[in-house]
C-alpha cells in the first residue's frame, strides 16, 4: 500500500504505470491507494493561499444546495465592501458569457458599480435585460437604464430595456403596459434570461427602495410588523422566504419570485451583518442558487441557530 501510494502521489505515475512497476493490475493498485487514503497512510492537505476560502464556499454550496459560491476577502461594510463584491461579480459574470446568453440585471447599489469594473472592449455578444422597471430617482445615485446599456456597451453585449417604471399607480395599469406587445416580449425574454444577477433589500432605513422614497416610513413599519426580513425584485419575504404581501405587489413592474426559481443562474451578490437576515431568507426561498459574498457574511449564515 505505502509502496503504491508513494508512487502514485510522490513519483507522480499513473496507475497504470504504478501497476507495471509493482508487476500487478492497475486493479489492485487502485484498491491500495484507496486502502491506504482510508488507514491514514496517506493523509492529503490543501494549503489554502491568503484571501481563498473554499472550504466556506464548499459549505456554503451543501447548506443551501446552491450551484456555486463565491466567497471574498472581509472588507469595512458600506462602499469598500459594495466594490469587491462587484469586483467578484464581474469575475464569475465573465467567463459565463457568449452569443448565445441572456443576463437579466436588477437594481442594487452594488450591481450599480459593474460597469466602471468591467473592462472595455471585449465583443461576447450577451444579451443584457432588465428585469425590473427602471429607477432613475436622484435618491438612489444611480440610473439603471445608464447601468445595463454600459454593462452591454463595455461588454460587447446588446441592452434590452423594459421602458417602464418600477411602481406604476395602480394594477390596471400594470395589467394594461404588461398587454402591451413590445413590453410583453421584453418580460418573456426576461424570464428565460439564463443568467440573473441581483442584490437583495432590508427592511430598514438603509433599504434601498426606503432610500429612493419608494417606501414610507409608515409602511416600513408596517412590513417590520408583518415580519417581513428582505426583498428581492421589490416582493418581500420574511425569515423563511415565504412571500409577505405589500402594497405594490399589483403595482410592481418586476420579474415574480416564483420567476427567480426557474433562472439557471441565479445569483446573489450581497454582503455585510445587516443582510445576514435577508440573505439567509433569500437562500432559504431558493430564489437563488449562486452566491456571492464575504467572508465574515459567509461565516454568519453558516452559524448555527443564525436567522
Amino acid at each position: 500500500m505505502t509502496r503504491a501510494a508513494w508512487l502514485y502521489y510522490i513519483q507522480g505515475l499513473t496507475q497504470t504505470e504504478v501497476a507495471k512497476e509493482m508487476n500487478c493490475s492497475r486493479v489492485k493498485v487502485t484498491r491500495l491507494i484507496a486502502r491506504a487514503k482510508n488507514l491514514g497512510i496517506v493523509d492529503i492537505r490543501i494549503k489554502q493561499p491568503a484571501g481563498c476560502y473554499i472550504d466556506l464556499e464548499q459549505q456554503l454550496i451543501t447548506r443551501f444546495n446552491l450551484r456555486d459560491a463565491v466567497v471574498t476577502m472581509e472588507v469595512p461594510e458600506g462602499e469598500p465592501l459594495r466594490h469587491t463584491l462587484a469586483h467578484a461579480a464581474v469575475k464569475w459574470l465573465t467567463p459565463h458569457l457568449n452569443p448565445d446568453r441572456v443576463v437579466g440585471i436588477s437594481m442594487g447599489r452594488t450591481l450599480a458599480l459593474f460597469p466602471d469594473i468591467i473592462d472595455p472592449g471585449q465583443s461576447t455578444e450577451t444579451t443584457f435585460i432588465e428585469v425590473m422597471g427602471a429607477s432613475d430617482s436622484i435618491n438612489s445615485g444611480f440610473n439603471s437604464y445608464a447601468v445595463i446599456s454600459r454593462m452591454a456597451q463595455n461588454f460587447g453585449g446588446v441592452a434590452r430595456l423594459l421602458d417602464v417604471p418600477t411602481f406604476v399607480s395602480s394594477q390596471s395599469v400594470r395589467d394594461m403596459l404588461m398587454s402591451e406587445k413590445q413590453i410583453a416580449e421584453r418580460f418573456e425574454i426576461a424570464r428565460s434570461c439564463d443568467i440573473l444577477m441581483t442584490s437583495v433589500g432590508t427592511v430598514n432605513e438603509d433599504a434601498l427602495m426606503y432610500q429612493i422614497g419608494y417606501i414610507s416610513k409608515e409602511l416600513l413599519t408596517q412590513l417590520q410588523e408583518d415580519q417581513a426580513v428582505g426583498d428581492l425584485l421589490g416582493h418581500f419575504f420574511d425569515e423563511h422566504g415565504q412571500p409577505i404581501p405589500s402594497p405594490f405587489d399589483g403595482r410592481l413592474m418586476a420579474l415574480q419570485l416564483e420567476d427567480l426559481k426557474r433562472i439557471p443562474y441565479s445569483v446573489l451578490v450581497s454582503g455585510g451583518q445587516d443582510k445576514i437576515r435577508a440573505m439567509k431568507a433569500a437562500l432559504l426561498g431558493n430564489y437563488v442558487n449562486v452566491l456571492i459574498t464575504d467572508v465574515g457574511s459567509a461565516q454568519s449564515l453558516l452559524a448555527k441557530g443564525q436567522v
